[in-house]
């Protein structure tokens, strides 16, 4: 019994003590689930609150953009050089040059070169124009003169030129404040010698100057006016090729002499200049073998001594 009894005691205690641990996880679960919804209430609860949490990204952003604002460059034109060909074909040469001529001018563009060739019967059968046409309607040029006929072939060139003209530019700059500089002491000189060396000076930069604002002129010229070149043909008939014309007469003939006499007289100079090192070589060797052989025939003969006895 008192065996009983005991196995009966532990057996609730240990009740009791398992029953202690789930009512305190309990708590404790409960209290963390509970412990964000104040907040929750609070930011509900207060619209000033709600409304400085929602934009907190903007906010940020905002602040990247007014940073990157502050360091930002400011942003710099692109300087390009466009240029292109076009070739054309349609019935009507004369027609399509004169659409041609009056598309170009209607953006602005001019014709800067022209070279048309017509047949035996005065019918103009081809025409290749030089176009100077606004950088920013270049593309609105190309689309109206393919229009004229059937479009047989296309080039299109861009050339970035933003470097060379920010470059120019800054030379410039630095060549007049240089300039100033030089005036200055152009003013204070005092001796001959201080004024002709500044004077020197200043000449040789103006120069420099003037050739840095030619520079920047012709890069402004280019990338203003973008240059095409179009070719217009007839159609069902490839581009006329001149042939030469052969020579005849007097002139042709004594043309004819003329390059055969240099074309013989180069003949012979090369063979002479691919001769001469081994006729060098053949003197350096004859020659002193020719002068000793001479040398041997000059030399008097030796009496023989029968001869030399009679004599006595």
């Amino acid at each position: 019994m008192r065996r009983i009894r005991a196995a009966t005691a532990v057996v609730a205690v240990v009740g009791v003590v398992v029953l202690a641990g789930c009512g305190a996880s309990g708590n404790d679960s409960t209290s963390g689930d509970a412990a964000p919804a104040p907040a929750a209430k609070q930011g509900s609860g207060s619209g000033e609150s709600a409304g400085n949490a929602k934009p907190q990204a903007p906010t940020e952003g905002k602040w990247e953009a007014a940073g990157g604002g502050g360091n930002e460059q400011p942003a710099i034109t692109r300087a390009i050089i466009k240029s292109g060909s076009l070739a054309v074909e349609g019935d009507d040469v004369s027609g399509m040059r004169q659409k041609a001529v009056a598309a170009i001018g209607s953006l602005e563009g001019q014709v800067a070169s022209e070279d048309t060739g017509s047949d035996s019967d005065g019918k103009i059968t081809r025409s290749n124009l030089v176009l100077k046409v606004p950088t920013k309607s270049f593309e609105t040029a190309i689309q109206r003169l393919s229009d004229l006929g059937k479009r047989t072939q296309i080039h299109q060139e861009s050339t970035d030129v933003t470097e060379q003209v920010v470059d120019v530019a800054s030379r410039i700059e630095s060549q007049r404040a240089s300039l100033d500089r030089m005036r200055a002491l152009m003013a204070k000189a005092n001796t001959i010698g201080e004024i002709v060396s500044v004077e020197s000076e200043l000449t040789r930069r103006e120069a420099d100057l003037e050739s840095l604002l030619a520079k920047q002129k012709n890069l402004a010229l280019q990338t203003d006016l973008a240059t095409l070149t179009l070719t217009l043909t007839e159609k069902g008939k490839p581009p006329a090729i001149t042939e030469p014309k052969e020579d005849k007469g007097f002139v042709a003939g004594l043309k004819s002499g003329w390059n055969a006499f240099t074309a013989a007289f180069t003949s012979i100079a090369t063979a002479v200049g691919a001769l001469l090192p081994f006729l060098v070589l053949l003197a350096i060797i004859l020659v002193p073998l020719w002068l000793f052989r001479s040398k041997l025939r000059r030399r008097p003969a030796a009496l023989p001594p029968s001869a030399a006895n009679s004599g006595q």
